[in-house]
């Protein structure tokens, strides 16, 4: 059966599961590190482990990169780059990938750095936590316009939240574009599209690179920053019809509670359905969040789908 996300919000649902507490950055955070020990630490980091994971991924994701030409006259410069948010480990690295053979800085969530010894790893390889604070946000900025000074290639996902797999590009806000509208920074999108791969259920991911795009100077600050925002989107929306394979599906409903419930019918059915004693516990659990959010059809357990949610929004 094909795996079924349900959703009540494109901008602020997320299906990352990561479960982390997130921790408040200091006052003093030092978004993106100068001193010459850190950057010799980021080096061997890059070389030594990122660059042979990411090799290893693209091999066994099958993922292919398009149209990487139109970057090579800027390779010299700092830029920004904007993708669409489907994947954990491939859009971890797939900012690298696109940036090489320079190094790729990459815009988090503050949970990425909020796990002790793990923050620090993901620090290393260019990762740059979205500030908590007014303070924060003045020397996030500051940080940024350094990065770019010192043509760093900085990676946005504008969308915010992963939806493993999703097929189209989700509506996101201008506010990322704020930084390259106001420096005249060149930028450029790239949008994984799924396609339908011989032999394996599991897509290939083809990466295509669109751009260079470039704010219109003419126009005042917050027009120009939305105008480039519309390109952008316009580019990953016309690359996003050349997938030809849905590994996933997506349900929009009406009521969150419900959404709620059915996605975790589906996380527990897929953890343990073959074992009494675990089928028990699982309509127990099923029961137990129908009864909280006020659902009156719980459904079969062993043959709920789309029908199904269906069927409980209509109660």
């Amino acid at each position: 059966m094909q795996k079924t996300y349900y959703y009540t919000d494109e901008l602020n649902d997320d299906f990352a599961n990561t479960h982390i507490e997130t921790k408040t950055l200091p006052e003093d955070y030092n978004f993106v590190p100068k001193s010459k020990g850190w950057k010799v630490v980021r080096l061997l980091v890059y070389r030594m482990i990122v660059t042979p994971i990411i090799k290893l991924v693209k091999v066994f994701s099958g993922t292919k990169i398009k149209n990487k030409q139109v970057l090579k006259p800027y390779k010299k410069q700092g830029a920004y780059i904007y993708g669409n948010h489907t994947g954990y480990a491939n859009d971890a690295f797939m900012p690298t990938e696109v940036a090489f053979p320079r190094t790729a800085d990459i815009v988090v969530n503050p949970d990425a750095v909020s796990i002790k010894f793990v923050g620090g790893i993901v620090k290393a390889c260019g990762g740059i936590p979205v500030p908590d604070s007014v303070r924060g946000l003045k020397r996030f900025t500051a940080d940024l316009d350094y990065a770019i000074e010192n043509k760093h290639w900085i990676a946005i996902y504008p969308e915010a939240h992963i939806w493993p797999y999703y097929t189209g590009i989700r509506p996101y806000g201008a506010a990322s574009f704020k930084y390259p509208a106001k420096s005249g920074t060149p930028v450029f999108s790239y949008t994984t599209v799924h396609k339908k791969r011989m032999f394996f259920k599991k897509p290939r991911r083809v990466v295509y690179i669109d751009g260079p795009f470039f704010a219109d100077q003419s126009l005042p600050l917050k027009q120009r920053t939305q105008k480039l925002r519309d390109e952008v989107y316009a580019a990953m929306c016309e690359r996003a019809k050349l997938t030809t394979k849905e590994y996933v599906s997506y349900v929009k409903l009406t009521d969150p509670h419900i959404a709620d419930v059915l996605n975790n019918m589906q996380k527990n059915k897929k953890r343990a359905p073959f074992f009494p004693k675990k089928r028990r516990e699982m309509r127990a659990f099923i029961d137990e969040m129908c009864k909280e959010y006020g659902v009156s059809n719980a459904n079969d357990y062993s043959d709920y789908d789309q029908q199904t949610a269906e069927s409980v929004s209509e109660n």
